[in-house]
């Protein structure tokens, strides 16, 4: 027997013990489903597109003065069009793993919503009748105990009793049944959300490495023109602006492999330029010079060779902080000596400029000049990994220049 409550007498159903309101799940799972496929369709389209875009912009593909126009606009879309491809793509795969879990919570469901709906208003009267009859047994005792004369036997609840258990049996074979599928649709529909979320939102809108590829092409363009100018200074002048030079492309190599690294990573650069940076930035000439290596300091006497290859791929920085402190000392006589370190610092700033002027001289001539660009080589080792220096710098200048000027 079930106790009659209040809640069986109001006009809206209760709540489920999980707390839930009985309703049917809103939601199309075929429109979803064609929706989910149509964008899944949609970026493996773009995918084969970005591959034979990526074809013509390397050059595997299309020959001739006419493809140069669409090598060009290729470089500059494939890369875009293979991202967009992979964000497409989970976008769709998550809307139908959806469509698939509603469609099951929908049919799991459905018929119990209805059944729960439809039997809910027989509960309803069936507990209004029986508070009615409730109602007449409550007086008729209160008469009785009032010694006032009734007709008729003491109304009865049982009919009205039989009829409520009946109804809310019945109602709650839907009702109990609620929970369980919808259990286990609410993670799918969270899985859903969040997952088109994270591609919609995080996913569609640029990562760290997109947001970070407008200034590092700037930044490569920069030192595309600045190791173009160092190129040039090296070759044609000697003394402490060619030293500055080396110290600047020294340091415009590291930035570069940097940069091409970055690009990498978003997805717009190749390994060829990659390889081509790091290969750059080791000195072959200079490490040629480990044969006669002996000893550099103290600190390296047990292992010269490794300490003669860390002096030696940093000569530009020791050769051109040697020839400034020399310049600050004739100037300043005392300023290591006296002054603070901070005080130092600041007298090399204001006297770089007057030292890279000072003292340059031109080279003499493009024998020379090669010489100078190859660190002045003293053996043939030398000068065969200094003429590998020099020959990737160029490399390196004229496959970025390509690649800049016909934008």
């Amino acid at each position: 027997m079930t106790e009659n409550s209040y809640i069986y007498s109001r006009d809206e159903m209760p709540p489920t013990e999980g707390g839930r309101r009985v309703r049917h799940i809103a939601g199309d799972p075929g429109v979803i489903s064609t929706r989910a496929s149509d964008i899944e369709a949609l970026g493996e389209k773009m995918a084969r597109a970005a591959a034979t875009l990526q074809l013509f912009a390397d050059g595997t593909v299309g020959r001739g003065l006419s493809f140069d126009d669409i090598r060009e606009q290729a470089k500059e879309v494939y890369e875009d069009l293979r991202v967009a491809s992979q964000r497409y793509l989970p976008s769709g795969e998550a809307l139908a793993t959806y469509a698939n879990a509603l469609r099951t919570v929908q049919s799991a469901t459905g018929w119990r919503v209805d059944g729960a709906e439809r039997t809910w208003p027989e509960v309803r009267d069936a507990s209004w009748a029986l508070s009615a009859a409730e109602r007449d047994q409550d007086e008729f005792d209160r008469n009785e105990d009032r010694d006032i004369e009734q007709t008729g036997t003491r109304p009865t609840t049982s009919g009205e009793q039989n009829a409520f258990d009946s109804a809310v049996e019945t109602w709650e074979a839907y009702w109990r049944g609620y929970d369980a599928p919808v259990e286990t649709w609410e993670p799918a529909y969270e899985t859903a959300c969040s997952s088109l979320e994270r591609t919609n939102a995080d996913g569609v809108s640029d990562s760290f490495w997109d947001n970070s590829m407008p200034f590092v092409e700037a930044m490569l363009d920069v030192l595309l023109v600045v190791g173009v100018i160092l190129l040039v200074v090296a070759f044609v002048v000697t003394g402490p602006l060619a030293l500055l030079a080396g110290v600047l492309a020294a340091v415009a190599g590291v930035l570069s492999l940097l940069g091409e690294i970055a690009k990498l990573n978003a997805g717009r650069g190749d390994w060829t330029s990659v390889a081509l940076a790091a290969v750059s930035i080791i000195p072959f000439g200079k490490l040629a010079k480990l044969a006669s290596v002996a000893d550099f300091a103290q600190v390296g006497a047990r292992f010269p060779r490794l300490s003669g290859a860390l002096r030696l791929g940093g000569s530009e920085f020791v050769e051109f902080h040697g020839a400034f402190n020399r310049y600050l000392t004739s100037k300043i006589p005392d300023l290591f000596t006296v002054h603070g370190l901070n005080s130092q610092n600041l007298m090399r700033v204001l006297h770089l400029p007057g030292f890279a002027a000072q003292g340059n001289q031109w080279v003499g001539g493009w024998r020379a000049g090669w010489n100078a660009l190859a660190g002045n080589p003293q053996n043939i080792p030398e000068a065969l990994g200094a003429s590998v220096d020099t020959l990737l710098k160029f490399m390196g200048l004229i496959k970025d220049g390509s690649e800049k000027l016909p934008a």
